[in-house]
C-alpha cells in the first residue's frame, strides 16, 4: 500500500524532468503491399548468440561468445570470418561481446561485460585499441545525475553511435534509486541514455531524464516496461522509444526537443499487471514480455530518411509501422524479432535473428522492399 501511495504520489510532489515538442501527426498509407522475403545464411559454427550490422555493402555477424565476425553478401553467402578470442593481433580478448556498433566506414566498436571496449580496424582486422571505463561501487547515490547509479539495459540493449561518442540505454537499478525504494525519483528524474566519449575514455553525459505523460497514470503497470530504445540520426538527432507509449521522441544533439509523432500499434494487448515488488517482477517478468504488446527498437534509415519501429504484437506475430517525417505510411504484420537494420539498395534488412530451437543454429534475416 506504501508503494502504491508513493507512486500515486509521484508526480504532484516533484515535478518531472520529461520534456518533449508537442505531438504533430499525419497517417498517410502509401503502400499496400510490401515485400519481405526470407534469407537463409550460409551455415556457420555460432552459438545462436549475436549482433549484426552492414559493413560495405554486407552483411556482418558478430557471435557474442566464440567473438568470431562472420561476413556475408546480401544473399546470405558465404564469404569469411575473421577475429575470434585469442591473443593475437587479428583476435580479440572481449571475452563476451554485449554489444557492438560501427563507428565510421573503417572502424567496429565492440563492448564487453567489464565495462570494456574493444576498437576493431575494418581495413586490417585487428584490434587497434581498448580500454575500461573508470568504476566506483558507491554504496549510497543520492542524485540521479551520478553515473554510478545506472547499468545498460542488458536485456533489450541499444549500441549507437555518432562523432567519437557512443551511446547506451541505461537503467537506475542501485538500491538507492530503483524503482521500488524510489518510485517518485525514477519515474520523474531517471536518465535512460548514457553518452561515451572514445576519445576520453570516459562517460560524458546522461540524457533523457524522466518519463512521459502516459507512464503516470499507473506507474505500477509500467514496472516490467520501463525500458527504451533509440537511434540517432547523420546530424546527430535522437529518436528515442519508450516500451508502452504510442509517441517517438526527437531531441537535437543537445537534447532539446525537435518533433513527437506516433500512433499506437494494431492489436496490441496492453492490459498489464500491477507490479509492487521486486519478487512480482521476477515472477512476471518473462511472460508480460512475451505476451503484452509493447514497441521494442526503433531505427532511422539515414540513406532514405525513414524511420521504423518494431512492436510486440502476438505470439506469432510482431507488427511493424513505417514513417516518413511525421507522417505514418504503413503498419504492417511482420515476423517474431523483426527489426530493420540498414540499407542496400533497393531493399531494408533486418538484423539477424539467430534460431533458438535445440539442434538449429542456423540464422536468418529478411529483406523488404517498398
Amino acid at each position: 500500500m506504501l508503494f502504491c501511495l508513493l507512486l500515486a504520489n509521484c508526480h504532484r510532489q516533484t515535478e518531472s524532468l520529461f520534456v518533449a515538442a508537442p505531438v504533430q501527426n499525419n497517417r498517410q498509407i502509401s503502400y499496400e503491399e510490401v515485400l519481405i522475403e526470407a534469407i537463409h545464411l550460409d551455415s556457420i559454427n555460432n552459438s545462436s548468440f549475436g549482433e549484426s550490422c552492414i559493413i560495405s555493402g554486407q552483411i556482418a555477424f558478430v557471435d557474442q561468445r566464440f567473438c568470431t565476425l562472420s561476413l556475408f553478401t546480401p544473399d546470405g553467402k558465404f564469404i569469411t570470418t575473421r577475429l575470434g578470442q585469442g591473443g593475437g593481433p587479428y583476435e580479440t580478448q572481449v571475452g563476451r561481446v554485449t554489444a557492438m556498433v560501427k563507428l565510421n566506414d573503417h572502424e567496429l566498436m565492440l563492448s564487453g561485460s567489464n565495462l570494456d571496449f574493444h576498437i576493431l580496424d575494418l581495413h586490417t582486422w585487428k584490434i587497434k585499441n581498448v580500454f575500461f571505463l573508470p568504476w566506483e561501487r558507491q554504496e549510497h547515490v543520492t542524485s540521479y545525475e551520478n553515473q554510478f547509479g545506472y547499468t545498460n539495459q542488458y536485456d533489450d540493449m541499444v549500441c549507437r553511435s555518432y562523432g567519437e561518442n557512443v551511446y547506451f540505454n541505461i537503467r537506475a537499478e542501485h538500491p538507492d534509486l530503483n524503482m521500488f525504494v524510489n518510485p517518485q525519483g525514477f519515474f520523474n528524474k531517471s536518465r535512460h541514455i548514457q553518452e561515451i566519449s572514445i576519445k576520453e575514455e570516459k562517460t560524458e553525459r546522461l540524457l533523457s531524464a524522466g518519463y512521459p505523460a502516459s507512464y503516470m497514470k499507473d506507474p505500477s503497470k509500467h514496472i516490467i516496461f520501463s525500458g527504451t530504445s533509440f537511434d540517432i540520426d547523420k546530424q546527430g538527432c535522437f529518436y528515442v522509444n519508450y516500451d508502452t507509449d504510442s509517441i517517438v521522441y526527437v531531441y537535437n544533439h543537445n537534447y532539446k526537443p525537435v518533433a513527437s509523432f506516433g500512433y499506437s500499434g494494431k492489436d496490441m494487448d496492453t492490459d498489464y499487471i500491477s507490479i509492487f515488488s521486486p519478487e512480482e517482477s521476477r515472477e512476471n517478468y518473462r511472460k508480460e514480455r512475451t505476451t503484452k504488446g509493447y514497441y521494442y527498437w526503433i531505427e532511422y534509415v539515414d540513406e532514405t530518411g525513414v524511420l521504423f519501429r518494431s512492436y510486440h504484437k502476438n505470439a506469432s506475430q510482431d507488427g511493424l509501422q513505417i514513417y516518413m517525417g511525421n507522417t505514418l505510411i504503413k503498419d504492417m504484420e511482420v515476423p517474431k524479432g523483426f527489426r530493420v537494420m540498414g540499407y542496400i539498395a533497393p531493399y531494408y534488412y533486418s538484423y539477424i535473428i539467430p534460431q533458438m530451437e535445440e539442434d538449429d543454429n542456423s540464422l536468418v534475416m529478411y529483406r523488404m522492399k517498398f
